[in-house]
């Protein structure tokens, strides 16, 4: 297969941060088994216009984890190391090898580069570092980024909230506290019509109780042909003593078709309080109503011009046991506005039509190792 340009110059940067001294390598191997089983006791339900539907209980896996990380110290400060995680369906069973964040690369004092399947940079925005409900119902990413999928290039394509496949990211050094990342899809997907491709960029800065965060990407011929979609993400979180205040803002915009468009706005506010063992967490989530000329709605957003805005509201406790075993309750719902179709995260409720609103009610445990 033809090496695009934008491939060939990450693969000369893997080159240029492999150069280095090398007479003093060391085999000195650490290979890392860790991971978190979260599972929870849940009551969903879904109300709306349409009638809605019954309660529902059931045992849910939230995203468990089980991973291999590694490093090996070729000397003269540069390093070889990998990842491979795996889903774990704690509540079933399930799960396939290496379906998760996968990669191999070298890091030194030029930064760190590596390739393979790996959440996109812009995803690091607001999930980890402002969402206090991260795998799970609760969580913000039911309405920030139009739905989570892994998937490779022009798949998934309303998605701004990915693991994206035959990725290659590189990440700069930490400038006191400055750090840049940035991440290509490789071109795999061509087509005589199409040339599919994905730029993910993120830029985070933290001191002591401030991080801030900007984050971009850009999918061009995901939907067709020289259509180009982007999406933006400011965050920011800032502690005054037990408490963390947390925000984000993010705007999508779309090309569904050539000569059309779809934008929305959508933003998040959570905070946490510590409560000796415990942890109080809240967050509220808006999406606005969509903008433009699109003959349709994308994922969960509704068509423009129609009541396609939604809200969601999530209160949970968590109190730690230990530093790696934590009893939690929380209970999130959805208000989906006639044309929005919104659903849960992670364990979405089947069949839900567009104006229902999703609710839930769960009480779990997470340890992790």
């Amino acid at each position: 297969m033809k090496q695009t340009k934008k491939a060939a110059i990450l693969a000369a940067g893997m080159a240029a941060l492999a150069l280095g001294p090398t007479s003093a390598r060391a085999q000195s191997d650490a290979v890392t088994i860790y991971g978190f089983l979260k599972v929870d006791v849940e009551s969903v339900w879904a109300g709306g216009a349409k009638g809605g539907q019954g309660r529902m209980g059931r045992v849910s896996n939230n995203l468990s984890v089980l991973g291999f990380k590694g490093v090996e110290d070729l000397g003269g400060g540069l390093q070889a190391f990998f990842q491979i995680e795996s889903n774990v369906g704690v509540d079933t069973g399930a799960g396939s090898f290496a379906d998760r964040n996968d990669n191999v690369g070298l890091r030194g004092s030029l930064g760190e580069i590596f390739a393979g399947q790996y959440e996109t940079p812009y995803r690091f925005v607001s999930v980890y570092a402002i969402d206090p409900f991260t795998a799970g119902i609760f969580a913000s990413n039911s309405i920030m980024g139009n739905g989570f999928t892994t998937a490779a290039n022009a798949q998934s394509p309303a998605s701004f909230d990915r693991r994206q496949k035959n990725l290659v990211q590189y990440s700069t050094p930490n400038f006191g506290g400055l750090v840049g990342k940035i991440a290509y899809a490789a071109r795999e997907e061509r087509t005589a019509t199409s040339d599919p491709s994905l730029v993910s960029a993120l830029l985070t800065y933290e001191s002591g109780p401030l991080y801030l965060a900007y984050g971009h990407e850009q999918h061009k011929d995901y939907f067709s042909g020289g259509s180009v979609d982007t999406g933006n993400k400011i965050g920011g979180a800032y502690s005054f003593g037990n408490t963390r205040v947390r925000f984000v803002w993010e705007r999508l915009r779309y090309e569904p078709a050539p000569g059309t468009s779809l934008r929305r706005d959508a933003w998040q506010v959570a905070l946490t309080h510590n409560v000796g063992n415990g942890q109080l967490r809240a967050s509220y989530v808006r999406a606005e109503r969509s903008k433009g000329n699109a003959a349709a709605g994308i994922g969960g957003i509704g068509k423009p011009g129609t009541a396609s805005g939604a809200q969601q509201v999530s209160l949970g406790y968590g109190y730690s046991l230990s530093k790696r075993t934590e009893l939690w309750g929380a209970l999130t719902k959805i208000f989906n506005e006639q044309n929005a179709s919104y659903n849960l995260s992670a364990n979405p409720i089947p069949g839900l039509s567009a104006g229902q609103s999703p609710a839930g009610v769960g009480l779990g445990i997470t340890h992790k190792f």
